[in-house]
């Protein structure tokens, strides 16, 4: 009968922990990642997901060096190595590869969780470790631009996605003419900016029982205009 294999590694097989007793059961958690959004006409709706990442626990113990076992099976680390070994991949944050030999687990994984124990008068030290699959994440790098003589480029204005034109929220106070000498240093230009806002600027004070004559004069508070 082939025996199982279960290995776990790290920086290049530089650093190797082979399990001289193989956990009894091997628990495996392989998620989808599924959400359930609630409908008004329809009720819950399950949207599938991408696959999720594989989660791993291995529960056994390290034979000390005085069990038959230990011998039988070649042992080369004392009970005391092995935890040390496990707790600095989790401390240090190392990503390991789990190898289980029939089951074709070849993996890259984070070790989560690992707990410990050990009974008087006993040498072994028993063991749960969780594992997690580790998958990179590929993010494209953004090229920063500079400018000559390494000063600091300027933040681009605030500026719509139609036309490229700028938008200005009304404040309290404020008339086309003063906007108008803002933007274009000449308040008679305050025409521009009202046949580019004239709906808004008629409909703002259609709300606030404005006649239609006066509409071109009266702005109010809040209203976002086009800046052409």
């Amino acid at each position: 009968m082939k025996r199982r294999v279960v290995e776990m590694s790290a920086k290049n097989r530089k650093e190797v922990l082979k399990l001289i007793v193989n956990p009894k059961k091997i628990e495996f958690t392989d998620p989808q990642n599924n959400q359930q959004v609630q409908l008004l006409d329809v009720g819950t709706v399950n949207l599938l997901g991408e696959k999720g990442v594989i989660s791993i626990t291995l529960s056994s113990f390290f034979p000390s060096q005085k069990s038959p076992i230990y011998k039988r099976l070649g042992g080369k680390k004392t009970p005391k190595e092995c935890k040390r070994l496990v707790k600095k991949w989790k401390d240090n944050k190392t990503i390991v590869r789990l190898i289980i030999s029939d089951l074709d687990i070849n993996l890259a994984m984070s070790i989560d969780e690992f707990s410990y124990s050990q009974n008087e008068g006993d040498y072994d030290i028993y063991y749960s470790i969780k594992l997690t699959e580790y998958k990179k994440l590929n993010v494209s790098s953004v090229k920063s631009s500079k400018s000559k003589k390494g000063s600091i480029s300027k933040r681009p204005s605030s500026r719509s996605s139609k036309g490229n034109n700028k938008i200005y929220t009304v404040k309290r106070g404020d008339t086309l003419w003063a906007i108008a000498v803002k933007y274009y240093k000449k308040g008679s230009q305050y025409k521009k900016i009202y046949n580019a806002n004239k709906k808004v600027i008629e409909a703002t004070a259609k709300k606030h029982k404005r006649k239609s004559s006066q509409s071109g004069h009266w702005i109010y508070s809040g209203t976002k205009l086009v800046i052409p």
